[in-house]
């Protein structure tokens, strides 16, 4: 059943959860005795997450090496005066789930069916947070959707939030002291977490998890329970529900370091020594919190079981490395220890402009030089000639370039029109445009993947994807698909973390076809290319060969189905290179003036012409401040008049009909006089 909801709600005294005891009168159904900010009688009691630095290093007994990875735990306590509430079921018993463009809502108050997309495919689940707001001793609730979705696991028999933590390893950048911002050597997320109340800050599995401040190692205070005014505030029993899951207000999740995905793989090139582990929480900030800024913790780790391989260095930019004059890109240098630039520069990324770079990287495992890297310089275009131009109060301004290759803005910067000639609208004050050239490298385009469907397959229903690597920036144009039938499709772009990174729809017919994708790809490892919901797009069983090298830019290395399958993208039109410069703007000024020195004020305001063209029937429309005398006059192309009359307009909407017969085809001009001036326009028989 598809329905169309509203999304707000304020719910008064929901689910009777008892807190504790000592807290019996601050409970999801009774806020007498919960704390507002500042001793303040209404509020939101908003939840606040954080992630230990004390857990991470000490949960059983820290993280645990092995050759090419780490494995560790990860331990959320909530701090905030709320329970951070997620829900699949919403107040009213309807879930919501995505497939591809379509939502769907689905009346399942306890979240007891198995809802797939129609004709097959995996559905997305979208899911809400549930606020607890205080007014008084009242308690109520209002719901929020997120835009960040749920993944049900068969196996387990539960829903997960999907891109819940993401840890890193890094190393330190002298002068940056944000360790998000330091470099990185690889990441590793948890693509969904089960939120639940695993203990609470009193209790001594988890001490010292909890603290006022967690974003900095070895330090912040150890809160316990009687830190937290409300707590208990939710209920302190959120478990693994398809229903509702949470953390409690004075509570901690905890993910362990031996749960599948809980691990960065250690790379080629990072030998033993000291690194930082870098670790966040709801990364993309999807759930409303009190404080947005303390979801993360950077700790110390040292390498100790890698294999020493040969230094590396090289160079990374995350867009199209073609510049125009003046213009710079950022380049980034692989993680290391220190860092230094062909520029000079000691620093792991620079403004580079055109021109070619290289940069020695010093790291554990010894020192090297990149490869040179280039910053193609692109051409600039001159700056156009135009001159300025004087019309008639009403009339139209013909401006003109030499160059064809220009653009023409107002003087608000708003592009109005292309080429080498702009007409201008009527116009009854002196107006202002700008003018630029413009050069367009179209730059390269290549052809990569497997190149059709040939070889045994089918049609498939979706949840499989292509995955791939990108080692330039590139555009992915447009891919070829087979579909069984005709239909919507949406085709995801995600990246190695599992974040949504660009998304396309399109309706496709059944069978062969070409579908744009337009998507900007930085470089990278670990891209997936998917359909989600229903597919119904062919896939090949045989004659399948990976690695499929799109030049030197892309790689695709698999499928998530295994290197027998080649799953709905063939073909793919990749672009890179080339770029657009424009020159600096040039005004050009239109001087209206009023051509028969009459000073009576003008009474016109507006004239139209339509449809324009037409067969020699059309309409005059004016806009006319006052009643007035107006001659409608015709001329064709050689200047003959093949149509004249006098009439007598109100004000207003003037509205006058024409009919000419037997006019030639071609360009007609019409022209208007009243209190002694003229007003054309250009009138197009065909």
């Amino acid at each position: 059943m598809v329905r169309t909801r509203h999304l707000l709600l304020l719910i008064p005294g929901l689910f009777l959860l008892r807190a504790p005891d000592a807290h019996g009168q601050c409970t999801t159904t009774n806020a007498t005795s919960c704390v507002c900010p500042g001793g303040a009688q209404e509020c939101d009691l908003l939840p606040d997450l954080t992630i230990s630095w004390y857990g991470i290093l000490n949960y059983l007994s820290g993280p645990s090496e092995t050759p090419g990875r780490i494995r560790i735990s990860g331990s959320t306590p909530n701090i905030g005066l709320g329970p951070m509430e997620i829900r699949g079921v919403d107040v009213s018993g309807y879930r919501r789930f995505t497939c591809g463009v379509d939502t769907f809502e689905v009346y399942d108050p306890n979240a007891q069916q198995q809802f797939t997309c129609p004709n097959g495919g995996t559905a997305k689940q979208l899911i809400t947070q549930r606020v607890f707001h205080k007014n008084g001793s009242a308690m109520s609730s209002w719901e929020r959707v997120l835009d960040q979705g749920m993944t049900y696991t068969s196996t387990q028999g539960n829903t997960r939030f999907d891109q819940w933590g993401v840890y890193s390893l890094r190393m330190p950048e002298p002068g940056v002291s944000d360790p998000r911002q330091w470099p990185i050597v690889n990441e590793g997320y948890k693509l969904g977490f089960c939120l639940m109340d695993y203990n609470n800050c009193g209790q001594p599995a988890v001490a010292h998890h909890c603290k006022d401040d967690n974003t900095q190692y070895n330090a912040g205070n150890t809160l316990n329970v009687s830190s937290f005014p409300n707590y208990g505030l939710g209920g302190g029993n959120y478990s693994c529900s398809m229903v509702r899951q949470g953390i409690s207000s004075g509570y901690t999740d905890i993910y362990s370091e031996y749960l599948d995905g809980m691990w960065i793989d250690i790379p080629s090139g990072a030998c033993n020594g000291e690194y930082w582990i870098v670790y966040e929480v709801d990364p993309l900030d999807r759930v409303l919190e009190s404080n947005e800024d303390n979801n993360w913790t950077a700790v110390p780790f040292t390498l100790t079981q890698q294999t020493a391989t040969s230094p590396r260095a090289t160079i990374t930019c995350d867009e199209q490395a073609y510049q125009c004059e003046g213009g710079q890109v950022r380049l980034r240098a692989n993680a290391g220890q220190s860092y230094l630039w062909s520029t000079g520069a000691t620093t792991n990324s620079i403004l580079a402009g055109p021109g070619t770079y290289t940069v020695t990287v010093t790291g554990h495992c010894g020192t090297a030089t990149s490869l040179p890297y280039t910053v193609t310089a692109l051409a600039q275009p001159a700056v156009p000639v135009v001159d300025d131009v004087i019309i008639c109060e009403g009339g139209e301004a013909e401006l003109f370039s030499a160059d064809p290759d220009v653009v023409w803005y107002d003087a608000a910067g708003n592009v109005v029109a292309s080429g080498a000639h702009f007409t201008t609208p009527p116009l009854y004050a002196t107006t202002t445009y700008q003018v630029a050239g413009v050069n367009e490298d179209p730059g390269t385009v290549i052809h990569g993947g497997k190149a059709s469907n040939s070889g045994a397959g089918d049609f498939h229903a979706g949840a499989q994807r292509l995955e791939f690597n990108a080692q330039k920036a590139f555009r992915l144009k447009s891919v070829k698909v087979y579909a069984g039938n005709a239909g919507w499709r949406t085709v995801e772009l995600v990246d190695r973390i599992g974040v949504l990174r660009a998304t396309r729809s399109a309706w496709l017919p059944a069978g062969e076809s070409r579908m744009t994708l337009d998507f900007d790809i930085v470089p990278g490892d670990g891209y997936k290319l998917t359909v989600a919901g229903t597919a119904d797009l062919w896939r090949n069983g045989t004659q399948v060969s990976y690695p499929y090298a799109i030049g030197d830019v892309a790689t695709i290395t698999g499928s998530s189905g295994g290197t027998s399958f080649y799953y709905y993208f063939y073909d793919w039109e990749v672009h890179y290179g080339g770029g657009e410069c424009r020159s600096a703007m040039v005004p050009v000024q239109v001087e209206v003036e009023i051509c028969t020195g009459v000073e009576e004020p003008l009474p016109l305001r507006g004239f139209q012409v339509y449809p324009n063209p037409n067969a020699g029937s059309f309409a005059v429309e004016l806009h006319l401040l006052r009643d007035t005398h107006v001659a409608l006059t015709m001329v064709d192309a050689l200047g003959r008049v093949v149509y004249h009359e006098k009439r007598s307009a109100v004000a207003g909407q003037w509205r006058h009909p024409i009919a000419v017969e037997g006019l030639a085809k071609g360009i007609h001009n019409l022209h208007v006089d009243l209190v002694g001036r003229r007003f054309s326009k250009r009138v197009v028989i065909q």
